[in-house]
């Protein structure tokens, strides 16, 4: 949803990350770099709870324990449970999606929807991604307005950047530019959806480095016969 570079610091998922400065004893506000150091804080560690305890198996005064703060920062911050608990999974995933699409690698359309592919199984495969995965699917069939993620972790996010990418290939106002979409959800479908549900469900694909890389170039391969622009010695145009 990929995650070896994921920036996700040791122990922040379980709320034993580096600790927070101590509270100034004259109280008043804390200063921006501290407040949002805590921000941060209280997501990574909410997130945590959640996922550890499910949405109704989890209360904000367990949340304000385990982060070492107030419920009535919580409150003060978020609103709600539900609010911070969209917050926290919004934060996460964004720590883990925007890497991808910054470190893209240059080289032909192929060797970048490959990239895009291993790096979006592999985040579709942590542990944490598929928790919060439960919880979308919670949130969506109990408050379906208060987040527009699909259960899917970054699904759409995978399809986009598979399609900028399909879209820098090819030729202005071409016949192509119209299936552009579909071909991007096709791909997407094809080397992350489908092995995903394997390993997960059907049990039938290995989740190690070796067999997910031979899986998505086969299959690239495999579609290649279709799909001339997916040849690696093709180059990086598409044609008609």
């Amino acid at each position: 949803m990929g995650r070896e570079r994921f920036m996700k610091d040791d122990g922040a998922a379980s709320g034993t990350g580096s600790r927070l400065p101590a509270r100034d004893p004259r109280g008043g506000r804390p200063p921006q770099e501290v407040a949002a150091r805590l921000g941060h804080h209280i997501l990574e560690t909410a997130l945590a709870q959640f996922i550890a305890g499910g949405v109704e198996g989890t209360s904000m005064e367990a949340i304000a324990a385990a982060a070492q703060t107030s419920k009535r920062t919580l409150y003060s911050r978020f609103g709600s449970k539900l609010a911070l608990l969209v917050a926290a999974m919004e934060h996460s995933l964004a720590r883990y999606l925007d890497p991808i699409a910054a470190s893209v690698p240059r080289g032909s359309t192929r060797k970048k929807i490959a990239y895009i592919a291993r790096r979006m199984l592999d985040l579709s495969l942590q542990g944490d991604v598929v928790g919060i995965e439960a919880l979308i699917i919670w949130l969506a069939n109990h408050n379906p307005g208060m987040m527009r993620a699909q259960p899917a972790i970054g699904t759409q996010f995978g399809i986009d950047l598979m399609q900028t990418i399909l879209a820098e290939a090819s030729e202005p106002n071409s016949e192509e530019a119209g299936d552009l979409p579909f071909l991007a959800a096709f791909l997407f479908d094809a080397l992350v959806t489908v092995p995903r549900q394997r390993i997960l469900q059907r049990h039938d694909l290995h989740n190690t480095t070796r067999t997910k890389a031979a899986y998505i170039e086969r299959a690239l391969d495999l579609m290649a016969k279709a799909i001339p622009f997916l040849n690696e010695g093709r180059g990086n145009r598409l044609t008609s």
